[in-house]
């Protein structure tokens, strides 16, 4: 008899769990159960469930080879070490591939037994719902993917002599976005608006319409600044587009008059609001769909992976966030971000205390990176590339340890870099965002939960389709929400260029950046051979204050995107010949 590994922490503790771990979908593999005891047993359908939520690849915190984060793919952050993704000439795409059948294959038999089981109407109906809202999300993952790929909706039973039969080709992509937002129309229709504490990890109707508008969106930018090949397996045409973004905001507009969500805003002061916001434990007044973590069975490895040297345990520094990002975030005021290193003569300026830079920048900066200077886990991050002499000629540091020429009781670089030889940053910024303030964390003891759908990026969907749409005012009212929580001057006009920033600084690190240059086709203009850049603190010892400079990232290494890569290289081609390639490979 056909057996089935099941997902689960314990059938025993499915219901009743009275711990502070009471999330649903908190499950380990456990056994090998039988087929036949699945489909009658409610335990075990819900451990079945619990698996298939947990096959969704939702792309959380580092997850990439070695505990990359996908920023490194874009201009948002660097890996602080030369080797291993995605330094090569052009960026090794490689390590996102997800070809997702396994998964859609597991959703399909639950699709297919759970009708027949012996349970009430409205308990199978949800459950159903549910496994729309998965299926859907497995092929969100893959259209951004390859574009359109073919649209399996039941069941295919191998019985050894009926390989051709099972091969099918793709669909366009226009099909494929469409499919998606026809699952997502089934979960909304049969799944609750909110559940109990035990169950709050689960998809609601409003996940369903979160994950609808964003996978409708991206098919509207794909449809306006993409192109059509292959006859329609890559790209959808270009007068779908304001069909795509209208729908993408209905079901934004779904979410936000619900009155169901609001945004976070727990903390008078706006860096301490919003970094709390990722910190939260709880289903807050933001979050729309949660992945739960919980240590020591379900943790992951974000503290310890992205650790300043002078804070880490043992790996750390993997990611230095580009000072292309850090001026992307404005001040206060709503000008410019660029960060003042020079005066209109330009002669340096000297700042009294290194962190004043960035004095009356957006406070989501000053809650997402660590700067020179950063209060931070009851000491500083001190970084700087080396001292100003007496005689005005600057002494650079090697390693951590080099002592500086003219006083002993210095070393040239700060305890957190910058140096040439040893894992430090090579922008001079690290990660702050979804860190603990406080404790310095263990391999595999990682517990901040990660926010796969939030209240916010519904607000900027919103904004974004309504923009494309012509309806300005709309636009400019939903990024004016989310400007004002983040305790920054709101805008009086709007243009694409304002919305695509908001984005940018508002979702950054939450893995959504790669995606955008992706459906926007700017990915190739702002990655051609691009060196990004960092800052670099100086120590003056004559006065003792700071200078800065501008340059590129002490690693020197840049970053290509290429036309082709708006698509990844479809797998299995060779064994199917009804499979197209995409374009370029």
């Amino acid at each position: 008899m056909k057996s089935i590994k099941l997902f689960a922490l314990s059938l025993l503790g499915l219901f009743g769990m009275s711990s502070c771990v009471n999330d649903f979908l908190d499950r380990e593999p456990m056994d090998i159960i039988t087929e036949d005891l699945i489909w009658s047993n409610e335990n075990a359908i819900e451990a079945y469930m619990a698996g298939m939520y947990e096959d969704m690849f939702v792309e959380p915190h580092a997850w990439l080879i070695n505990w990359g984060v996908l920023g490194h793919y874009t201009d948002e952050s660097m890996r602080s070490y030369s080797w291993g993704y995605p330094y090569t000439p052009v960026l090794d795409l490689s390590s996102l591939a997800q070809w997702e059948y396994t998964k859609v294959r597991t959703v399909n038999e639950f699709l297919e037994k759970i009708p027949e089981s012996p349970f009430t109407e409205e308990q199978k109906q949800r459950w159903i719902a549910e496994a729309h809202f998965v299926r859907a999300f497995h092929y969100f993952t893959m259209a951004k993917r390859y574009g359109g790929v073919p649209l399996v909706k039941e069941v295919q039973e191998y019985t050894g002599d009926n390989v051709e039969d099972l091969k099918i080709p793709r669909n366009t992509e226009e099909e494929t976005w469409n499919f998606i937002a026809e699952e997502c129309d089934l979960a909304i229709a049969g799944l609750p608006e909110s559940y109990d504490a035990t169950e709050q990890f689960r998809a609601s109707k409003y996940a369903a319409a979160a994950l609808k508008a964003r996978a409708l969106l991206y098919a509207g930018s794909i449809s306006r600044y993409g192109s059509v090949q292959l006859n329609g397996l890559v790209g959808i045409p270009s007068d779908k587009a304001d069909d795509f973004f209208r729908r993408s905001m209905e079901a934004s507009s779904m979410i936000i008059e619900s009155g169901q969500f609001e945004l976070f805003n727990q903390e008078a002061d706006p860096a301490t609001n919003y970094q709390q916001l990722f910190l939260d434990k709880t289903m807050n007044s933001e979050a729309i769909f949660v992945k739960a973590y919980s240590t020591p069975d379900k943790a992951h490895n974000f503290d310890y992976a992205m650790a300043a040297p002078s804070f880490k345990i043992d790996w750390g520094t993997n990611t230095s966030p580009t000072l292309e990002l850090v001026e992307s975030y404005e001040y206060v005021d709503g000008s410019p971000g660029t960060l003042k290193t020079a005066d209109e003569n330009g002669n340096p300026i000297y700042y009294e205390n290194v962190e004043d830079i960035f004095k009356d920048k957006d406070p989501r900066f000053f809650a997402s990176i660590l700067y020179p200077g950063c209060p931070w886990q009851n000491s500083e991050v001190e970084i700087r590339r080396g001292i100003i002499k007496s005689d005005g000629t600057r002494e650079t540091a090697s390693t951590f340890t080099d002592v500086f020429s003219e006083d002993a009781s210095l070393t040239i670089s700060g305890k957190d870099g910058l140096v040439m030889s040893g894992d430090c940053s090579r922008t001079g910024f690290y990660i702050k965002k979804f860190m603990d303030p406080v404790n310095r964390v263990e391999q595999d003891r990682s517990e901040t939960n990660f926010m796969v759908f939030r209240y916010a990026e519904t607000l900027l969907n919103y904004a974004e389709a309504a923009f494309e749409l012509g309806q300005t005012d709309q636009a400019l009212q939903k990024v004016n929400e989310v400007r004002r929580r983040a305790g920054i001057r709101e805008k009086t006009s709007l243009t694409m260029e304002d919305i695509r920033n908001e984005r940018r600084v508002e979702l950054a690190f939450e893995n959504l950046r790669y995606w955008d240059l992706v459906r926007w086709r700017i990915a190739t203009d702002v990655m051609n051979n691009t060196v990004f850049s960092a800052l670099i603190p100086w120590l003056d010892y004559r006065t003792g204050q700071y200078v800065f400079e501008k340059s590129g990232n002490t690693l020197n290494l840049p970053k290509t995107f290429l036309e082709r890569q708006y698509y990844l290289e479809i797998p299995g081609v060779a064994q199917n010949e009804l499979l197209e390639q995409n374009p370029g490979y």
